[in-house]
Parts: C-alpha cells; sequence; structure tokens
C-alpha cells in the first residue's frame, strides 16, 4: 500500500494507504486524500465533507479500535464516474459509543453518517470497516 509521500499528484481513481492508528498518522492520512481528492478536482464543498467524515472514521481507529495497543489503519478511496467511495478499516476490537461521551467526544459516528450519501459501519471480531459513498450530482461534479 502506497505510503505519504508515494503519491505523485497524478489524479488516479483509487488510493490505497495504510498507517499506524496514531493521531500524527492520521493527520499525515487526512493530507494525502485532500491531495488525491485536490487531483481530482473535487468541488470544494464536497471534498470537504469527504475529508471530515474519512477523518472522523480514521481517528475513531485511534481511540477505540486500539486503546491500550498499537495497530494500523487502511484507508481506501475510489474515484469513478458519479461516484467516490471511501472505507476505512482497522483490524482492532469495536467498543461501542459511550452513553454519555463528553463535551469532546461522540460526534464522529453522527458526522460519518450524516456527510456521504451512504454509510455503513460494520464491527466484527476482526476489526471495523466504514464504507462512506457520495454520488455527486450537477454541474462541476467528478
Amino acid at each position: 500500500m502506497a505510503r505519504s509521500g508515494d503519491l505523485d499528484g497524478a489524479a488516479e481513481p483509487e488510493l490505497r494507504v495504510c498507517r499506524p492508528a496514531r493521531t500524527d498518522d492520521i493527520t499525515g492520512l487526512r493530507h494525502d486524500l485532500a491531495g488525491w481528492l485536490r487531483a481530482l478536482d473535487v468541488p470544494g464543498d464536497l471534498a470537504g465533507d469527504v475529508e471530515l467524515a474519512a477523518y472522523e472514521a480514521m481517528i475513531n481507529t485511534a481511540d477505540h479500535a486500539y486503546p491500550k495497543t498499537p495497530g494500523d489503519v487502511e484507508l481506501t478511496a475510489h474515484h469513478e464516474a458519479g461516484l467516490i467511495r471511501v472505507t476505512v478499516t482497522d483490524h482492532g476490537r469495536w467498543l461501542p459509543p459511550t452513553a454519555n461521551p463528553g463535551p469532546l467526544h461522540g460526534r464522529g459516528l453522527p458526522l460519518i453518517r450524516a456527510l456521504p450519501d451512504d454509510a455503513t459501519v460494520d464491527p466484527t471480531e476482526r476489526g471495523t470497516t466504514v464504507t462512506m459513498t457520495w454520488y455527486p450530482k450537477g454541474p462541476g461534479s467528478t
């Protein structure tokens, strides 16, 4: 899988990156995704939604999938005419949201569900996969 710095600026139809699920590395993944979206000329508002929803899914891996042991997060972004799909996968353990997460937590899953046109969260014993899909419409859509 590609790592940060491996992107050559070409508008490739797919981005695949794997990194440790640590805050600094996840920030790098967010920058990789933002660069990929720019290379595809994705309109600003849509790119912002994709970037934010993906970041929330990725940061959840650091906070919830691997709270005590290190692990990796995989980001796959795919583009074709009329579709952008982003998948975030970890191989940790799903922790259900707490009833009272406090003022700084608890917004990730609602954003993940609200920003894309379609979103699924699939927790299994082998990890969690979050799949988010956008169907751009109208002038300037990808």
